[in-house]
C-alpha cells in the first residue's frame, strides 16, 4: 500500500489526496491519521449551503475513526462488528485536540484486548472517563508526598511548586513566559489532560516548548513529572511513561558555548567595582557583599549563599556548613577572600560602621525591607550597576559560578576533584565542561601568540 502522490510542491486540496492506495492504485478508503491532518484538513463538507459531517478511517488501527461534525467539533470513536452480529457497535473515545491520535490508537488497542478477553468495552471507556487529569494527580502528590517529605528543603519544595504552577497550571506573571505559553499552548496544555491519555510524544513536545523559556527549566520540570509518574504508577496510570534518557534532556551546560565566562581580568574589575560600590553607597552594601562572596566561592548565590545563617559559619574550622543541598555537598572552605566578606558582615551586624545602618539578624545577608524572607533575595539591580562600573559584559549572575569553575581549574592545574568538591558540583562531568572551555581558551591564546610572533619585527 502506498500514499497517493501529489505533484511537485502541490499542496493537498481534498481528503482524497490523503487516501492510501493498494498495489493496483485503488483507494482502500483509509488515511494514516496525524494530528496535523485532523487539525488542518479534516473540515465539514458543504453541500447546498449546509455542513455535512465527514468520517475518516485510520489505516494503522482498524476500527478507529475520526469525524468532524457540522458544528466543526472533531471526535474519535471505535467501531467493530461482533461475531454473529450484523449490526456494528460504536464507542465514543474522546474529542480532538484534547485527545491526540496516539492516545486514541492506544485506547483502541486496549478495547480490542478487552473484547478478546470477553470484557465489555464500556467498562474500559467508563474508567477512562473517571480517570483524573494530570494537575489533579499533581495536587494529590503535592499534599500527600511533597509537603510531608524530609528529602527536600523548604526552598526546594517552593521551587517545585512554582515550576508546576507555571508549566502545568500555565499561571505566570513573567511577560516572556506568558508569550511562550500563548504561542505554545497546544503543547503545554497537558495539565488538563487525563493522565492515562498522555503519551511520550506529548511529553517530548511539552519539554521542547518549555525549552524555549530555558533548557535548564525544561529539564527540571520533566524531572518533577518523572517523580510524579513513578508515584502514580499502579494508582492512576499503568506505567511510567515519563522516562527520559540523558540524551533526551537538554545540555544544560551548552549555555557556556553561547556566553563565555568572565576572564581573569574581568573578574578583577568586577571585584574592584563591587568593593567601590559598597563603600560609596551604604544602601547596596549587603547586596555587594553577597555578590562578592559568590564571586569568591562560585556557589549558587540564591539557595546557598544569600540565605546563610551565622550558625552555619564555623570560624574554628574555617568552614561554612550548608544544609542538605540538591547536590549533596554540605560545606565549603573559608579562604582569605571570603573571610574578608564574613568579617565585614559581622561588623555590619555589630554596628561597627558609622555611616551604615546595621541590622541585627541571624542571617549573614539580612534584608532591610519588610518581606516574606528575612534575608536579601534579589541583587540583580546592584549586579547591573557593578557590571556598568566595571565596564564588563552584563551576563546573568550564575555566570560567576561558571567563571569561578574555569579560573579554579587553571589555578589548580586541572584538579577537577578539588574544584568539584569546593564548588559544590555533583559529578565530574559537570566540571569537565570548564576543562573543555579552558582548552578552547588555550587554543585562542595560542593563535594570539602566533599572530604576535608573525608580525613581530
Amino acid at each position: 500500500m502506498t500514499k497517493k502522490m501529489l505533484g511537485h510542491n502541490e499542496p493537498p486540496k481534498t481528503l482524497e489526496d490523503f487516501l492510501i492506495l493498494d498495489a493496483d492504485g485503488n483507494s482502500i478508503g483509509r488515511i494514516n491519521l496525524t494530528n496535523t491532518f485532523i487539525k488542518k484538513h479534516l473540515v465539514p463538507k458543504v453541500f447546498k449551503g449546509e455542513y455535512i459531517e465527514r468520517i475518516v478511517n485510520d489505516s494503522e488501527k482498524i476500527g478507529l475513526k475520526v469525524k468532524v461534525n457540522p458544528g466543526k467539533t472533531k471526535s474519535f470513536f471505535y467501531q467493530y462488528t461482533p461475531k454473529g452480529d450484523r449490526v456494528p457497535k460504536k464507542y465514543h473515545l474522546g474529542h480532538f485536540p484534547e485527545m491526540k491520535v496516539d492516545a486514541a490508537r492506544s485506547l483502541v488497542e486496549e478495547l480490542k484486548q478487552a473484547i478478546k478477553l470477553g470484557k465489555d468495552p464500556k467498562t474500559i471507556i467508563e474508567e477512562r472517563r473517571k480517570a483524573k487529569r494530570l494537575f489533579e494527580v499533581v495536587e494529590l502528590w503535592t499534599n500527600t508526598v511533597l509537603d510531608k517529605s524530609a528529602r527536600f528543603k523548604q526552598s526546594s519544595i517552593d521551587n517545585i511548586k512554582n515550576r508546576l504552577k507555571v508549566w502545568l497550571r500555565l499561571e505566570s506573571v513573567h511577560p516572556k513566559t506568558n508569550r511562550i505559553i500563548l504561542n505554545n499552548r497546544s503543547d503545554l496544555n497537558i495539565g488538563n489532560k487525563k493522565m492515562i491519555e498522555i503519551t511520550k510524544d506529548d511529553l517530548v513536545a511539552y519539554h521542547a516548548a518549555i525549552s524555549k523559556a530555558g533548557r535548564y527549566q525544561a529539564n527540571r520540570v520533566i524531572e518533577d513529572l518523572r517523580i510524579i509518574f513513578k508515584w502514580a504508577k499502579g494508582k492512576y496510570v499503568k506505567e511510567n511513561i515519563c522516562v527520559f534518557t540523558k540524551n533526551d534532556f537538554n545540555d544544560e551546560y551548552k549555555r557556556m558555548d553561547e556566553k563565555k565566562p568572565y576572564s581573569r581580568e574581568e573578574w578583577r574589575r568586577i571585584r574592584k567595582a563591587a568593593v567601590a560600590l559598597a563603600r560609596k553607597y551604604p544602601r547596596v552594601f549587603v547586596a555587594c557583599m553577597g555578590i562578592l562572596l559568590t564571586l569568591y566561592k562560585g556557589r549558587r548565590y540564591k539557595n546557598e549563599l544569600l540565605n546563610l545563617k551565622w550558625t552555619q559559619v564555623d570560624w574554628d574550622q574555617n568552614k561554612v556548613l550548608l544544609p542538605k543541598t540538591k547536590t549533596g555537598k554540605s560545606k565549603f572552605s573559608i579562604d582569605r577572600l571570603s573571610r574578608w566578606v564574613f568579617r565585614k558582615m559581622w561588623a555590619y551586624k555589630t554596628k561597627r560602621f558609622k555611616n551604615i545602618k546595621s541590622v541585627k539578624s541571624r542571617y549573614v545577608f539580612p534584608s532591610t525591607r519588610k518581606g516574606k524572607k528575612p534575608y536579601i533575595q534579589d541583587v540583580r539591580k546592584t549586579w547591573n550597576k557593578i557590571c556598568t562600573l566595571a565596564k564588563v559584559r552584563r551576563l546573568e549572575i550564575y555566570m560567576l559560578k561558571h567563571t569561578w569553575g574555569c579560573l579554579s581549574l587553571v589555578a589548580l592545574n586541572g584538579n577537577m576533584k578539588a574544584v568539584k568538591d569546593e564548588g559544590g558540583w555533583k559529578t565530574d562531568e559537570m566540571v569537565e565542561t570548564y576543562a573543555e572551555f579552558n582548552e578552547q581558551q588555550l587554543k585562542q591564546y595560542s593563535e594570539d601568540i602566533a599572530s604576535f610572533l608573525a608580525h613581530a619585527k
